[in-house]
């Protein structure tokens, strides 16, 4: 179904003007002057704006015939009427613009051009402006509104070299138009970035590729959640998953850092060493402000192995209903990878808390023992009562089916706990 354009509508029948009796002599504009150009910004996740320039000729105002009067209308577009503003910009003078004056009338001064009022007629997907104009000229106008259901989504192909440190990241804008409005060719900005000359029609989807980042460096990360992902199995009741991710920080540093890097899927491709690509999985994206890591999942690891015991649990009163628990957590952890590799264990305080003490005010107290592993690096990036305990792992010795296990503990009491 073709869908009925916006409408702003300017003809000056020299004839009309004429015909009417000198009081009745008010011109209205009732034709279609073409869009000179169409700015579509896409910045806003739930609205767009759309900035439209057209010429329209205006009559010389006067006592006798009144201003100009120009109609903008609009049928079947998702128009938010209340957004609609319309500013004259410059004037016509042979081929070029020049910019609006100010001109003395009545012994005071106005623009050349002016807006004097406006108003919805009752019923219509319709506005009107009363424009004050000097004398006979034709004028460049910005209509600028906000319409719905012209949107854009992200989306990202990311391809690792085999060595799975570096990637190629290509970020795409997808705009998809069901505004009820065709806009031809447009300058489209996602509010960031570049912008593009593209032919924007009605019920139709654009992709555009925004940014192609080389070489960027990530790290793959290895995690290990007990409290997210409970047991692995019933006959592995005390290992549990451990998640891949690659990590890439959206810094200059890194070959990123041009700007926010916007929410949307993943598609992830490793490079098979033979000139082509494998697909490993697909992810959605976080927001990703400068110098802030976006994580993308890769999937459950296979090749590394963590089972999590409690060694000892003893609870020491404190006074009147408060007590300490203190806790020793042993890790048993095999890497079955030719490589080395790190592996994050997080551990949730607040839940070893609730499990062992049924007791967890807000983020628990607490302090490391002395029988904590030497190998273990702590980070506290999620919060002082969920630390990431970070274990170094050999990788697997050549010609050995064998994997040694690397066991750490992490000695820790509980502070002030209620009985």
């Amino acid at each position: 179904m073709k869908h009925a354009p916006i409408k702003v509508m300017a003809l000056l029948l020299a004839l009309a003007f004429f015909l009417v009796p000198p009081a009745r002599a008010r011109i209205k504009l009732a034709s279609l002057p073409v869009r000179e150009k169409v700015e579509i910004q896409l910045d806003n996740g739930s609205y767009t704006l759309v900035e439209e320039e057209r010429i329209v000729p205006l009559l010389a105002s006067s006592p006798e015939a009144g201003n100009n009067q120009v109609d903008f209308s609009w049928s079947n577009a998702y128009i938010d009427k209340d957004s609609i503003q319309f500013r004259p910009l410059a004037i016509r003078e042979g081929d070029k613009f020049r910019p609006i004056k100010k001109v003395k009338v009545d012994g005071g001064e106005t623009d050349e051009v002016a807006v004097i009022s406006s108003s919805y007629p009752p019923g219509e997907n319709a506005l009107f402006w009363e424009v004050y104009s000097h004398k006979a000229c034709a004028v460049k106008v910005r209509v600028s509104y906000i319409i719905s259901n012209l949107s854009r989504s992200f989306s990202y192909r990311a391809i690792a070299d085999k060595d799975e440190t570096k990637l190629t990241l290509k970020n795409y804008i997808k705009i998809t138009n069901y505004s009820g409005e065709e806009y031809g060719e447009a300058i489209v900005w996602a509010g960031f970035g570049d912008a593009y000359d593209k032919v924007v029609g009605q019920e139709e989807e654009i992709q555009i590729l925004l940014r192609k980042f080389e070489e960027t460096p990530i790290k793959k990360t290895y995690t290990y959640d007990w409290y997210v992902n409970g047991p692995l199995s019933d006959d592995k009741p005390f290992a549990s998953k451990v998640l891949m991710h690659y990590v890439l920080t959206n810094a200059k540093d890194n070959k990123l850092g041009e700007y926010p890097l916007p929410p949307g899927k993943v598609r992830i491709f490793i490079e098979d060493g033979r000139g082509g690509e494998a697909f490993l999985g697909e992810d959605m994206a976080k927001l990703t402000p400068l110098d802030s890591e976006m994580k993308i999942y890769l999937g459950e690891a296979r090749d590394v192995v963590c089972t999590r015991t409690i060694e000892s649990n003893e609870r020491h009163k404190v006074k009147g209903n408060l007590h300490d628990q203190e806790i020793i957590v042993k890790y048993e952890i095999e890497n079955f990878k030719d490589k080395p590799a790190r592996l994050g264990i997080l551990e949730r305080l607040n839940d070893v808390a609730r499990e062992y003490s049924g007791s967890a005010p807000g983020d628990v107290e607490w302090e490391k023992g002395k029988k904590t592993s030497r190998e273990i690096d702590f980070d506290m990036k999620e919060g002082g009562s969920t630390p990431t305990l970070f274990v170094d792992l050999p990788a697997r010795p050549k010609g050995k089916d064998k994997v040694e296990k690397t066991v750490v503990k992490f000695h820790f009491t509980l502070k002030n706990l209620w009985n």
